[in-house]
């Protein structure tokens, strides 16, 4: 087990366990644990932000890691994944499912058909790491184990947690009519403002109304592509 990983725990006095398994730090990031710490005992899943390029942790290890935390909670877990680290979410209910209550998936990445000039795995790396760490085997491999377990969750997987997506309502739209048949089995929210700014507060009050099971009528949005209730 590599000691890169760790899990770290914010104590409150609520007992219900959350944890959260945030992208790496980047300009991107809206996956974060204060937005949670007055509703739930909050567990943060965290990676070397500042690895430069030895011994970076297996995917297998990270998945170890989580499920031993999250079976040795007093009571069953909330999850929430961020971007391509939703793999990880549908990778714990396929081995777990009996020990997770909940599961939210934020921002996940729809692989597109179209051809990139730069492949979907360098792009990912550059946006996360210094340039040098594209030449990582080990890097490239945890990116695909992140790929891989997330394509299969979409397809496979007989847990369904919720999509939110909080990207331009421009590039949402492209990617329901891409790929309208991959998501239309689960329930897929969207956030839509013109002030960037307000994104986090309304991201945190749609999560934990899903995570809760409260009705959420208030924050859907319907268009035609009829993709149920978020949409």
């Amino acid at each position: 087990m590599s000691d890169l990983i760790r899990i770290v725990r914010f104590e409150t006095e609520n007992t219900n366990p959350l944890i959260l398994i945030p992208d790496l730090p980047f300009s991107e990031r809206k996956l974060y644990a204060d937005s949670f710490l007055s509703s739930y005992s909050v567990r943060v899943f965290e990676l070397p932000a500042n690895w430069m390029g030895f011994g970076f942790p297996k995917f297998e290890d990270c998945i170890d890691l989580l499920s031993r935390e999250i079976l040795n909670s007093k009571r069953k877990v909330k999850l929430i994944g961020e971007g391509l680290f939703s793999g990880m979410v549908f990778e714990l209910l396929k081995k777990i499912p009996q020990a997770i209550e909940a599961a939210c998936v934020l921002d996940p990445p729809l692989f597109r058909t179209d051809a990139n000039w730069m492949p979907k795995n360098a792009e990912w790396i550059l946006e996360r790491f210094p340039p040098w760490l594209l030449l990582s085997r080990e890097l490239h491999s945890f990116y695909e184990s992140l790929e891989q377990s997330l394509r299969s969750g979409f397809t496979d997987s007989k847990y369904l947690p919720a999509i939110v997506f909080t990207k331009h309502s421009g590039k949402i739209t492209k990617q329901i009519q891409i790929f309208g048949e991959t998501i239309q089995r689960f329930p897929v929210f969207r956030i839509e403002t013109s002030r960037p700014e307000s994104v986090q507060n309304l991201l945190k009050n749609l999560i934990l109304k899903i995570l809760a099971e409260v009705p959420i009528s208030s924050v859907q949005k319907k268009s035609k592509f009829k993709i149920e209730p978020g949409f």
